[in-house]
């Protein structure tokens, strides 16, 4: 079997108001639907990204026996979006990597979970 890409990704979350809040204000996800305990949300290319009840937030960065799936989400511009991230707060996680014809940088949102956001020269 051959996959096409990723279609959604999720994460579980302990606060489900303050992580929508936060995909939706700060990363500029729309939100598109809510349920009981799950929000859909526009990651972009045709891609959902969705909260889950569940998880349980951390005052630090969590560790991979914490969050075992990590997310990147790729950006036209990484310093652009790093500058703008740093304007609303967003605590990042180490310095910026480059490999190839990309970059990318982790940061961290308000339940402690890692994720990253990726820059890819085409």
């Amino acid at each position: 079997m051959k996959t096409d890409g990723i279609i959604w990704a999720g994460l579980h979350v302990e606060d489900m108001e303050r992580e929508v809040a936060f995909f939706r204000d700060i990363l500029s996800m729309p939100l598109l639907r809510r349920g009981d305990g799950w929000a859909h949300l526009d990651a972009g290319g045709g891609t959902l990204f969705e909260l889950f009840d569940g998880g349980k937030a951390s005052s630090d960065v969590k560790l991979p026996q914490e969050q075992p799936l990590e997310v990147g989400f790729r950006v036209g511009n990484l310093d652009h979006a790093i500058a703008e991230l740093r304007d609303k707060a967003v605590q990042f996680v180490g310095e910026i990597g480059q490999g190839g014809s990309a970059r990318w940088i982790h940061f961290r949102d308000p339940e402690g979970n890692n994720l990253e956001i990726k820059e890819v020269r085409e």
